[in-house]
This record gives structure tokens, sequence and C-alpha cells, in this order.
């Protein structure tokens, strides 16, 4: 790991633990074991240190969407893919993501330092509510509109569709915890079961 990498990976993690403005680029430079001054030479400022964690997540999100076998492209092209697509891997999919972002090394600390920084830094608030909600929101409301109008879905509101399997999903994850994750995995499961059983054309 380069001394740069060794910054962005230590600053997440004491982000996600003292918070944004807890943390000093003199701390930073303690725990990374080099000078104040050294830090300088691989990013500007702290606010810098901070715009480079939401890129890694960024280019860290796309590998894990190809990992997984989410389908990809927009919301009318991965609609295609969807069509025909088994309970099982709409189960494994929904998995993969969630587990992703409940216990990737990157992925959880950096989920749980923007839950926290949103309600006191307004860029770490817009990321939060974009990659969190209104994003994921957006898409699945124009994924489960292709779906209806291709015959898949049943007719109902899309948006309301994507609330409803959403927001199960956002609620596990905020609320999860590592010793409960065979539960956490099963309800997961069932909800996406039940979910398809709901929606879907048979």
């Amino acid at each position: 790991m380069t001394t740069k990498d060794l910054i962005l990976h230590t600053a997440l993690r004491l982000f996600s633990e003292r918070g944004y403005d807890g943390v000093s680029m003199r701390d930073l430079a303690t725990e990374v074991g080099i000078k104040a001054a050294s830090i300088y030479n691989h990013f500007s400022s702290k606010e810098d240190i901070f715009n480079s964690l939401l890129l890694e997540m960024q280019n860290r999100y796309k590998q894990t969407v190809n990992m997984v076998n989410v389908p990809s492209g927009n919301s009318k092209e991965a609609a295609i893919q969807y069509v025909g697509i088994s309970e099982k891997q709409l189960q494994e999919i929904a998995g993969g993501l969630f587990l992703y972002f409940a216990k990737d090394e990157f992925a959880a600390p950096f989920r749980k330092m923007i839950t926290t920084e949103q309600y006191r830094n307004s860029v770490a608030g817009d990321v939060f509510r974009q990659m969190f909600i209104n994003d994921a929101l957006e898409y699945q409301t124009e994924l489960f509109q292709t779906l209806i109008e291709q015959g898949e879905f049943i007719d109902a509101d899309p948006g309301i569709i994507a609330l409803h399997f959403y927001s199960t999903i956002f609620l596990l994850l905020e609320s999860y915890d590592e010793t409960q994750e065979s539960k956490v995995m099963e309800t997961l499961r069932k909800h996406v079961s039940q979910f398809s059983r709901l929606y879907v054309r048979r």
C-alpha cells in the first residue's frame, strides 16, 4: 500500500470513529506514522482527502456491482436483463450489495462516516441523500416503470414499488448488527421473495 493509500484508509477509519471535525491533519499524520507536513505531498487539505474518499467509494461501488452481477446500464437497459431473472438470483444480488455496504473494509466505514457527518457537514449530507436515498429510489422507480411497461410487473405506482423494495433494505442496513447477521440475511431473503410474489407477473 502506498503512503497516499495509507493516508486515505487511515482517514476513513478516523473519520468514521471520531467524525470529520474530530480529526486534525496532525492526528492523521500521527496515526499514519509520518510528519504532518508530509501529508501535503499527497493531499492539499483535509477537504481534499474527504473528496478523494468520495471518489474512491464511487469507483469501488462500480467494481462491486460487476462482481455481484447486478444488471448494468441505465434503467431501461438493466430492465431487459432483469426479465426472466429467478427469485434466487434476485436474492443473491440484494444480499451481495447488502453485505458490501455492511461489512466491506472500505464501504462499511464510509457508510458510517457519511451517515454521521450528514448532520454536521453539508457536503456529506448531500452525498448521503444522493447516494443512499435519491439515486437509489430514482433508479429503481425508473427500472420498475420499465418492467411494468414490458408486462413483467403488475400495473402499480413504480415509485411506491421502489419504496416497498428499498425501504426495508435501507432499514436493515442502518440497523445492521453483525452478531445477528444470519437472521438479517434471512429477513432480506424473505423480503425479496415476498416482493417478487407481490409485483412480478406469474
